[in-house]
């Protein structure tokens, strides 16, 4: 997943389109010289002075700082005499724009992740500081007037597009409108945000967990597990053994438990996260979010959302998932058959499968119908090496390197930098924050951190996940294949950011692409992590430090593809509570009750009574109504992938192309002619099609 930033293609948050992160010039403390403009002999241009870890005092001062640069150059670029060019207007807009978006990407990282509470609470306060300066300048009829007086008919095709989308931007923020519709998108924006940020920390501060009594319960889940689990237990008071729903325990524990009844409950505990709590922030989000796009002239907010998308409507999106829902459905009610035959097996009297089922009874089948034993798999993918792994993989094919840096002062000491260096210069440097702790993002995303402009500021980025922590002894952070899989497709969108980051414009720079296209270079990423040919070179016995096999792995392939149907479905469902929820009239809508329905629809599984999984589906928030993006995304990704699976897995020239065609342009063009650049034609789904009907 791709972490929210100010771009409102990417976000909608903050009511704005295509900004990117920025970069700093100056310190935390303030230096009183907001009236000069930065220049690249600057020295607080260096990565090294971008600041990390930081009191909340300072990150409050770093938010004034450089909002008040941001003020100065805007008034500076205002006050122009005589003709605009790129030199008095864009250029000085542009250095504006990379302060402001350095302030929306540390805000949004450090109220996710930081471990002291002020910080995220000041981080917070930034969040809305920055979308109330920004509100400002969409709506800013003077501001509007100096980019449409900038004659670009001269300039490179990436400046004209540039141009082009900030215009846009203006009017999908009603900066044309009269001045008492303009102060209501003000004040919808910043309840926006407000209700963001309560959503998201509802769902980040809201652990839960499952206890049981002894090491008996937890039969069926890895012996490493277990101990790992018991010997947690013997550090809480009554020794009970607690099983949260982080993902490092919750996953293995829906998959191998045999217990029914705990299943249920931990997954009713996973469902009900951030519930009551986020009942209430969601509830006005989608009403906020439906005024300002009626507002604004459109039917509802799917509509506003999807207009500047490959897709270009709701509607557009509700018939492509119901197609793929289509393709899928029948195929995933026969899977959905087969694991009531195993179910049965143990329950002769089962009628049907449930939500807590699905993963459970999903591995007894692979493992009954294609050899493939699971526990036996996780032997191969202790984290150390699929971290070297990754690094290996991705370094190969992209033909970079990577340089661990030591001695920074970051924000929790599990979180380490790299360098990322091509033809030996530095072009990048990025943050991992991989394992779990309290009051931390509970998902895997990507975060930027500080977007690059050619010659001036290399990119940053924070992959932000939360992995089984190793404690130094060999297998003690077994990983599943699901895990190294995500990891794969989460580095992707790390890569595509700083690849991207030598745009001369920062609006232009990192994943600054139509929204949904964003997750097709990470699904596409995701492939290296099921041939034999790449993990054969990370993925060791912990024990015996053999290879992982190649018939293990031809194996794995096979029963990738039962369940896969299932997997579809479901994404299609959770596309359709996306839009459906955007759809709805907020003055009826009642969550649950179209959480219900919708299920209804679209699940092969049946709602899970007593559960409000819409309070912890932070795709809500940051991704609204788009979330069908990860549907058509992987018909892109297919597609791509084909070159690859023509000419091999780590074919220089295929590879190179696709580093510097597809990712290296950011969003200095429209997604469509990138991929058609790579393919040398118009992408089509054919390829999705064909696979999906592989599992069919």
């Amino acid at each position: 997943m791709k972490g929210r930033n100010m771009n409102p293609s990417r976000s909608r948050t903050f009511g704005m389109t295509c900004l990117l992160l920025a970069l700093a010039i100056v310190g935390c403390q303030p230096t009183g010289r907001h009236s000069r403009m930065t220049t690249m002999s600057d020295p607080h241009w260096a990565i090294e002075r971008i600041p990390l870890d930081r009191s909340a005092a300072q990150f409050t001062n770093f938010t004034r700082e450089h909002l008040a640069y941001a003020q100065s150059l805007l008034s500076q670029t205002l006050a122009v005499s005589g003709p605009r060019t790129i030199a008095n207007t864009l250029d000085p807009l542009n250095e504006m724009w990379m302060h402001v978006d350095l302030v929306a990407s540390h805000s949004e990282l450090f109220s996710q992740v930081h471990p002291d509470e002020a910080v995220r609470h000041a981080a917070e306060e930034g969040s809305k500081e920055v979308s109330k300066f920004v509100t400002g300048l969409w709506l800013n009829r003077d501001l509007y007037n100096a980019y449409a007086a900038v004659d670009v008919s001269g300039a490179d095709e990436a400046t004209k597009y540039m141009v082009t989308k900030a215009l846009r931007d203006f009017r999908r923020e009603g900066v044309d409108r009269d001045d008492a519709t303009r102060a209501k998108v003000e004040q919808l924006n910043q309840e926006i945000v407000d209700l963001g940020l309560a959503f998201k920390r509802n769902i980040s501060e809201d652990t839960r967990h499952l206890e049981v009594e002894s090491p008996s319960d937890l039969a069926g889940v890895p012996k490493d597990l277990v101990d790992a689990w018991v010997k947690e237990s013997e550090k809480t008071p009554g020794g009970r053994i607690r099983i949260s729903t982080d993902y490092p325990q919750y996953v293995p524990f829906m998959k191998y438990a045999h217990s029914d009844p705990l299943r249920k409950e931990l997954m009713t505990l996973f469902m009900n996260r951030a519930y009551p709590a986020n009942i209430e922030p969601l509830t006005k989000l989608i009403a906020r979010r439906d005024e300002k796009a009626k507002l604004l002239g459109y039917a509802n907010w799917a509509d506003y959302a999807t207009e500047i998308n490959m897709i270009g409507s709701g509607a557009n999106a509700l018939a492509y998932i119901d197609r793929v829902q289509g393709i899928t459905r029948a195929a995933a009610d026969r899977e959905i058959g087969t694991l009531l035959e195993y179910k049965r097996r143990h329950d002769p009297a089962a009628e049907g499968v449930n939500a807590w089922d699905v993963s459970y009874y999903l591995n007894k089948a692979r493992e009954d119908r294609y050899d493939v034993n699971p526990q036996e798999v996780r032997r191969y993918f202790d984290f150390p090496d699929v971290m070297d792994g990754l690094l290996t993989v991705t370094g190969r094919l992209f033909d970079v390197k990577y340089v661990k840096v030591e001695g920074l002062p970051l924000w929790h000491p599990d979180v380490t930098a790299y360098d990322l260096v091509r033809d030996g210069e530095r072009i990048g440097r990025f943050y991992l924050d991989l394992f779990p702790r309290e009051n931390k993002y509970k998902h895997m995303a990507q975060f930027d951190y500080a977007q690059g402009v050619a010659g001036k500021r290399l990119p940053q980025a924070v992959l932000v996940c939360n992995f089984p922590k190793p404690d130094g002894t060999p297998g003690s952070a077994l990983m599943e294949h699901g895990d190294v899989v995500t990891f794969f497709h989460e580095f992707g969108h790390l890569l595509h950011t700083l690849f991207a980051g030598r745009q001369t414009w920062v609006r232009n720079a990192g994943i600054s692409t139509e929204w949904d296209f964003v997750e097709a270079p990470s699904q596409m990423l995701e492939e290296w992590a099921w041939r034999h040919e790449t993990l054969k070179l990370f993925a060791k016995h912990y024990e015996t430090r053999e290879p992982i096999p190649a018939d293990l792995v031809a194996k794995m392939q096979k029963a990738r593809m039962f369940g896969e149907a299932y997997h579809w479905a479901r994404q299609t469902w959770l596309a359709a509570i996306s839009l459906g929820y955007y759809t709805a009239d907020p003055a009826t809508l009642d969550t649950t009750q179209k959480m219900i329905e919708l299920t209804q629809k679209y699940s092969p599984v049946p709602y899970m009574e007593g559960t409000h999984f819409q309070c912890s589906f932070g795709h809500l928030d940051h991704y609204s109504a788009v979330y069908y993006t990860y549907v058509w995304s992987k018909g892109i990704a297919c597609d791509l992938f084909s070159p690859f699976e023509k000419n091999g897995m780590f074919h220089g020239a295929t590879a190179r192309k696709y580093r510097d065609r597809v990712l290296a342009p950011g969003g200095s063009r429209k997604a469509g002619e990138l991929v058609k650049d790579f393919l040398g034609r118009d992408f089509t789904l054919d390829a999705f099609e064909r696979y999906l009907k592989q599992g069919a």
